[in-house]
């Protein structure tokens, strides 16, 4: 026996151990079976050694027991041994689920076995401290001390095999990995935590209902850093990034809007026990004739409480003002992060799926509402259902309803895996119909031309066919698992009120208590049935958090020193045995050397991948040379800050990218407060004003996506005026004529020698013709600088300028 301060421990830990082990097992479970653990697929060691089923076996065999002796003792208060009873009765269950779930991964074995032990090793103790011992009394607690060595052995067990599995799978990483694979996803390089590369052929389960080939790229990602970072506490602690934009720390605003949200879910869990337990009041009270006027009214009172008029009203109005700091807060630092991000993220990543990444900060809000107002008052409801129940009726009543959530999450579980290959050939199928359709309209003119509209119209019906096909197999699978657990539900009320009306017959609760239990369900039923498709909405977010993540973790390769300069720039600049490389394998450019004055033009010309842009690139630093230095007035520009450097550099662009906005905001791009007077004499300088002012609206006038309302040769003097706005010590031409015919470019290349005036110029070009007043010539081949000069001079080297200008001028012919 015990007195009334240990039984009150021992009823407290007894029913913790009840209450939180089916959660923690099967929520790591549902966590685990969503998500990718290893980067080959295969299965770990544990799956396959007896040991593991032997010890949960043994386990199951030692709850089976000592419920047996505790059966046949009765010994303590009815408190202590129907929550003995319970925390048995349910951890036996929660075990078999475990066993027959068969998870890939050890997790929800450490986590239960270590929960197990948690609180087991406490009752062990205070068992061990009863007044009055009986044989049955120590054949129970040996039991208990048994269990309790099985569990910290299954414990040990599982930590050890999986670190092993860790270290064969870090020990059979390459040294050197394969540069393609080694990139980072988005083409930028990874923090420092951050640096694993990515292995294509990690596989595993699902993470989201729209599961699509982006999802796989982020599951073998995570694979890969689980690996890398040494599990996934480690790996969840790189999203304390997110914290600055979810939790802030001086907006007191935003922190009383926490702190209504805690104290609203709090308030909404004891409603929710007060509420059912009022109404059966006034049942109680009109079985005794009385009326129960007051009774009602109160409960009317606490309804206005519960519902939309009280708390899920002040729930919903503090989430917005939550929502809406962490949505802007995440979006502006995504968009500034990928606008800081170098040439080398921009060129490799796919534009539209790091559109997405961005948009993708309303995950992290969901990630925060779907946890805090819907995981955590779930799991909280059903903790206090438990406890409550079995201290209000019988320990069978709990037992039930724990019995009703395991099986409901486990086949929710079980479904979804059923159905998860239906599932990915319908979002895949989905896809490729989209793609069709997306096909056919931005090819029109294609189609068009080879009058293929019956073919399209052929390829979207297959399309369309196939995607309704998966969409249909997947329903059906659905609809079936749906089924099974909308019979579930019901199924355990009519268990729990057969065990409620057993206690009303025996005189242990009264008719008010089932009307309790009535309404009492309606607030159980959404937890236990949500509980998984919780955790699964939970999971989909997660994946796109993931996305967001990896994108914020990605470190620009061209950086702004922290002892960086900003200085006037006057404009002399040299290159000093200048290498580069975009891939270490192939050498771009090679021991490149020249300078250029301010008021001085070269000219770099050269066939086709010679490497002429790859040097206006360096100059804008874009890149970073792999050795050699290039230097802006003795300045190396990578001591300069990049502002200072892209600020003092103007280019022509071989092919001008214009905005879908007015002639006049395009060009005030280049200086954002320049008045119109000098946006005309930009224009006027670069020969475009006199036809602007043909056009109807003038400079009011829309250019269209990309400029598609103007002809190239327009395009390309608005890009000249651009400049002319902007005002740079250094000019860089890049094939500035190459979209205008002749006549246009008589016009144009005088607007371009007006502009290269006082100023330092690159020029790259094609057409020789543009480039023979340069002040030097250089010609790139492979890397090097072939031959350097004046044209007159390149002409009577009889060189590779020489062919050029045979061919180009017809000479040659």
């Amino acid at each position: 026996m015990y007195d009334a301060a240990q039984a009150t421990v021992i009823v407290g830990l007894h029913l913790a151990c009840a209450c939180v082990s089916p959660v923690v097992a099967l929520l790591t479970t549902l966590i685990t079976r969503h998500s990718a653990h290893t980067s080959t697929g295969k299965a770990h060691p544990y799956q396959h050694d007896t040991t593991f089923v032997g010890i949960q076996i043994l386990i199951v065999f030692t709850n089976v027991v000592e419920i047996v002796f505790v059966k046949l003792s009765n010994d303590g208060t009815p408190d202590v041994y129907q929550a003995h009873l319970a925390h048995l009765i349910l951890t036996t269950l929660t075990w078999l689920s475990l066993a027959a779930l068969r998870n890939s991964s050890p997790v929800p074995l450490v986590a239960m076995s270590s929960t197990n032990v948690s609180l087991e090793l406490p009752l062990a103790v205070c068992a061990s401290i009863r007044k009055s011992w009986t044989s049955l009394n120590t054949a129970s607690f040996v039991t208990q001390v048994a269990r309790n060595t099985l569990l910290l052995t299954l414990l040990l067990l599982a930590l050890r095999h999986y670190n092993a599995n860790r270290s064969i799978q870090d020990d059979t990483q390459p040294l050197l990995q394969d540069q393609e694979n080694a990139s980072c996803g988005y083409g930028g390089t990874t923090s420092s935590n951050n640096k694993s590369s990515v292995d294509n052929d990690s596989d595993g389960d699902t993470d989201s209902d729209s599961e699509d080939e982006n999802n796989v790229k982020v599951k073998e990602r995570r694979a890969e850093l689980l690996k890398a970072r040494g599990g996934w506490l480690a790996y969840l602690r790189d999203f304390k990034l997110f914290l600055p934009y979810i939790v802030p720390k001086h907006d007191r605003k935003i922190q009383l809007c926490y702190l209504a949200c805690i104290a609203c879910i709090g308030a909404g869990r004891v409603l929710n026990i007060l509420l059912p337990t009022q109404l059966g009041r006034v049942v109680d009270q009109l079985l005794d004739h009385e009326p129960p006027y007051r009774a009602l009214a109160l409960w009317l009172l606490l309804s206005f409480a519960r519902y939309d008029p009280g708390l899920d009203l002040i729930q919903k109005l503090v989430k917005i003002p939550i929502e809406n700091f962490s949505y802007r807060g995440l979006t502006n630092a995504a968009f500034s992060h990928i606008m800081s991000l170098s040439m080398d993220f921009h060129c490799d990543s796919d534009a539209a799926e790091v559109i997405t990444a961005v948009e993708q900060g309303q995950a992290i809000t969901n990630l925060l509402s779907t946890f805090m107002l819907e995981i955590v008052p779930t799991c909280l409801d059903l903790v206090v259902a438990l406890v409550y129940l079995s201290r209000k009726f019988d320990s069978s009543v709990a037992i039930a309803l724990s019995v009703a959530m395991i099986v409901i999450i486990s086949a929710e579980a079980i479904g979804l895996s059923w159905n998860l290959d239906r599932r990915r050939k319908m979002s895949k199928t989905s896809r490729q119909q989209a793609t069709v359709i997306l096909q056919a309209v931005q090819g029109w003119q294609t189609v068009s031309f080879f009058n293929m509209f019956s073919y399209e119209r052929h390829r979207l019906g297959r399309a369309v066919q196939d995607s309704l096909a998966a969409k249909q197999s997947w329903s059906i699978w659905d609809a079936l698992t749906e089924s099974t657990l909308g019979a579930l539900i019901p199924t355990t009320f009519f268990v729990l009120a057969c065990l409620v009306m057993r206690e009303i017959s025996l005189g242990r609760a009264t008719p008010g208590d089932f009307v309790f239990l009535m309404q009492y369900w309606d607030y159980l039923t959404w937890p236990v049935s949500m509980l998984s498709h919780n955790c699964k909405f939970l999971m989909s977010d997660f994946v796109d958090a993931e996305r967001l993540l990896h994108l914020m973790q990605i470190q620009p390769s061209i950086k702004t020193r922290n002892d960086a300069i900003d200085t006037k720039v006057e404009g002399r600049v040299a290159f000093d045995s200048v290498q580069f490389s975009y891939d270490p394998k192939q050498t771009t450019l090679r021991d490149l050397s020249f300078a250029v004055s301010p008021g001085q033009t070269i000219a770099l010309v050269g066939e086709t991948g010679a490497g002429k842009s790859s040097i206006m690139k360096l100059l804008l630093r874009l890149y970073d040379v792999t050795s050699g230095r290039i230097s802006i007035d003795g300045h190396d520009i990578r001591v300069l800050t990049l502002d200072c450097v892209r600020t003092a550099i103007g280019i022509v662009p071989q092919a001008p990218l214009l905005f879908n906005g007015t002639i006049s905001e395009n060009l005030r791009y280049a200086k954002l407060n320049a008045t119109h007077a000098e946006i005309q004499e930009a224009c006027q300088a670069a020969a475009i004003h006199d036809k602007i002012l043909t056009f109807a609206d003038g400079y009011d006038t829309k250019v269209g996506e990309r400029g598609v309302k103007l002809s190239g040769g327009e395009v390309q003097r608005l890009a000249i005026a651009r400049v002319f706005l902007k005002d740079p010590p250094i000019l860089i031409l890049d094939e500035a004529t190459s979209a205008v015919d002749s006549i246009t470019e008589q016009t144009v290349q005088t607007a371009l020698d007006r502009l290269k005036t006082g100023r330092t110029t690159l020029v790259i070009a094609h057409r020789l013709s543009t480039i023979v007043k340069a002040d030097q010539i250089l010609v790139i081949h492979d890397g090097r600088i072939v031959e350097q000069g004046r044209h007159q001079e390149l002409l009577q080297l009889d060189g590779r300028y020489n062919r050029m200008w045979q061919v180009q001028s017809g000479a040659g012919a």
